[in-house]
């Protein structure tokens, strides 16, 4: 046997060298691994913090790389299968139905199947896919109907965990000792939706009789999604680092990708967002805002479980189209009215969180995920808005850009301005919002986008990561109810207002142009 052995390495050398160097490697990395677990048995391991820190969370899984690999295989053995089937059955197929006389399948009936297997996968992949997934769900400029049917279930129709299991945590964080005082406490509680962190229970508070919704997080949370933000992190160095060696872009991915993962592993502090949720909700009041913002039960409310005010009504998605196209403006307005007045906006408005009640009010659910603006940002925001869709070019970008973090303030943007006025003009402004149009316009611009990003110094603002989200997932319930909305044009009305707040009349007419009707 080990003559054979010797052999075959003789024949082989570079082989037997990979073997061995692959063997040796795989031996250490379950070492590493197996000596972290027993470290953290003791509790002299690192462990993951409760804030989000990157640098934590980084050496909590540098020390489990079998953990690591095994996640990354779980993720290709999902996405590359459905890719492949993707291109054989939309692109190959009909290609080659075409060339040998052949029907193809129908392709409604090839999207329900495609569209059901890709939000399976996305569930089985775990909370960070099922957020891709929910974003998609409201975006008809991007998916089609059956698509977006599918997917809409992620937003409160993922597969539960058992009930013993969440009332184990709910238990373990209300502080009870046995089912029978969870009894004590709630009455006629039900399961009545499942998503991406948590599930959601209607109950009764027996003392009072009030009627509340329970949100009680599914176990390992944590490990899971900063498995998930590490991955992340990891791509956003790849990217900078490709970026150093072939264009002249400020690295800007690892800071970016920084922003949306303190947003997203702050989700699972319910404790956090008991806080976020009072503070909208009195911030809404004192600016006299037409949104509905549940109360919450802070003596039932703890890390893992949040008690809030039972709402009856209906998502804004799934109400009629008239009324989408009334409570629209009232969204966008909010929205705004957060980023650039509060400073600190709700990002994840996706249609699980954004409901209309019975007397037909907007309310806004769910404050995990939300970030905050600087004064400096919100006021270059604010001017940026308005420079835009009064065509103010030269100010937006020798100014308003470098104040906002895209361009260095020290640049000389003379030879950037026509580039970017192209960009801007037919990439957003004549974009229009079907994904026929964008797509065109963007092919169009295609040479000047790609002599932005390889030519010149341009990065995006770590918090731009959670302000696109909010906005694409906003921009993409007002499509359902209108397919003509824009979301530039529906921004104006309030950025001016704003404007006027924050620099008064006489400073808007400095603004480099008198003030025009976008509609005529």
């Amino acid at each position: 046997m080990s003559s054979a052995l010797s052999r075959g390495a003789r024949a082989r050398p570079l082989c037997a060298i990979a073997t061995t160097g692959l063997a040796t490697s795989v031996g250490y990395a379950y070492i590493t691994e197996w000596r972290t677990e027993q470290a953290e048995n003791d509790r002299r391991s690192q462990q993951l913090p409760r804030q989000y820190e990157r640098s934590s969370i980084e050496n909590f899984w540098a020390g489990r790389p079998i953990t690591v690999a095994s996640r990354v295989m779980s993720i290709a053995h999902e996405t590359l299968p459905l890719l492949y089937a993707y291109v054989r059955d939309f692109k190959l197929s009909p290609a080659l139905g075409q060339i040998i006389g052949i029907p193809s399948d129908d392709p409604a009936d090839l999207q329900k199947v495609h569209a059901a297997k890709l939000r399976e996968a996305l569930t089985r992949l775990g909370p960070a896919f099922v957020k891709v997934g929910q974003q998609l769900s409201i975006r008809p400029d991007l998916m089609p109907p059956l698509v977006l049917t599918e997917l809409q279930k992620l937003c409160d129709n993922v597969q539960p965990v058992p009930e013993d299991i969440a009332m184990e945590v709910l238990k373990e964080d209300l502080g009870f000792e046995t089912d029978a005082e969870v009894k004590v406490a709630f009455d006629d509680m039900k399961l009545v939706a499942s998503a991406s962190l948590g599930q959601v229970y209607k109950a009764k508070i027996k003392s009072t009789g009030q009627e509340v919704a329970i949100k009680v997080q599914r176990p390992d949370m944590q490990r899971k999604v900063s498995l998930d933000l590490f991955l992340l992190n990891k791509y956003g160095e790849l990217m900078d680092s490709l970026c150093n060696i072939f264009t002249e872009q400020i690295p800007y991915h690892v800071n970016f990708i920084d922003c949306f993962s303190r947003g997203s592993y702050s989700e699972l502090d319910y404790e956090k967002e008991a806080l976020n949720q009072k503070q909208f909700k009195k911030e809404f009041q004192k600016r006299k805002c037409k949104v509905h913002v549940p109360n919450v039960f802070d003596r039932f409310s703890a890390r893992r479980v949040i008690t809030t005010e039972w709402v009856d009504g209906v998502k804004l998605a799934d109400a009629p189209v008239g009324q989408i196209r009334s409570l629209i403006p009232v969204g966008v307005e909010l929205f705004l009215t957060q980023l650039l007045d509060m400073g600190k906006f709700h990002a994840d408005p996706h249609p699980g969180n954004l409901y209309v009640t019975r007397d037909g009010m907007l309310c806004l659910l769910d404050f995990g995920l939300c970030a905050e603006v600087d004064e400096r940002s919100r006021h270059a925001m604010t001017t940026a808005i308005v420079h835009l869709l009064q065509g103010d070019f030269d100010t937006l970008i020798a100014k308003d850009a470098k104040k906002l973090g895209f361009l260095p303030e020290h640049l000389d943007t003379t030879e950037i301005k026509p580039v970017l006025t192209k960009i801007l003009t037919q990439g957003l402004l004549e974009s229009g919002s079907s994904m026929q149009s964008r797509k065109r316009k963007l092919m169009e611009i295609s040479s000047e986008l790609n002599e932005v990003f390889f030519k010149y110094p341009f990065s995006v603002p770590p918090f731009f990561a959670l302000v696109t989200r909010g906005l694409g997932l906003l921009e993409g319930i007002a499509l359902s109810g209108d397919p003509d909305f824009d979301i530039f044009n529906a921004s104006y009305p309030y950025a001016r207002k704003r404007a006027v707040e924050i620099f008064g009349y006489t400073g808007l007419r400095k603004l480099r142009r008198q003030v025009t009707n976008i509609g005529a």
